[in-house]
């Protein structure tokens, strides 16, 4: 099952990778399903902020995350979840892919990839395409105006606050 989004950022494509690329492991700063998120420490490839990538994330609970491409002149990263799936997910991994449209704008492509496991995962299919495709869109949107506006969208913040509760 793939889930597909893309959204325009009105801001340069430099400052779009600083926030996705660079500051990888800081997406608890502004995606409202990530609760915490933590790099390992190690240089992932082609330097990435890390190699392995540990997020708390709402309603999933503790989930590994490993780098698998990371390409700050093409502006593109991969990564697989290595751990914490839920029994029906046999497999997961994102691409995301900047495109620079001009200088101060730039396209976002994200792609989800999720292999059911059995045949619950089979049954549960509709059900996690219309969850995981409503969770990424609004990361994107929530990408899009942490960029913009140097801040969380409101989503996060709300989402902070139930998690510190």
């Amino acid at each position: 099952m793939e889930l597909i989004q893309e959204i325009i950022i009105n801001k340069p494509i430099a400052d779009c990778w600083e926030v996705l690329g660079n500051q990888f492991t800081d997406i608890h700063k502004w995606a409202s399903p990530v609760n915490h998120a933590v790099g390992d420490g190690k240089t992932g490839v082609n330097g990435a902020a890390c190699d392995i990538r540990g997020c708390n994330i709402s309603g999933m609970g503790d989930i590994t995350e490993k780098v698998t491409d990371f390409d700050p002149q093409n502006h593109f990263l991969a990564y697989d979840i290595i751990s914490g799936l839920p029994v029906m997910m046999k497999s997961a991994k994102n691409t995301w892919q900047l495109i620079a449209l001009n200088e101060s704008r730039t396209k976002v492509n994200m792609k989800g990839t999720v292999a059911p496991n059995g045949l619950i995962g089979k049954l549960m299919k509709p059900m996690m395409k219309m969850k995981f495709g409503k969770m990424t869109k609004d990361m994107l949107e929530e990408l899009k105006y942490y960029v913009e506006n140097n801040q969380p969208h409101d989503r996060k913040i709300k989402a902070a606050k139930k998690f510190a509760a």
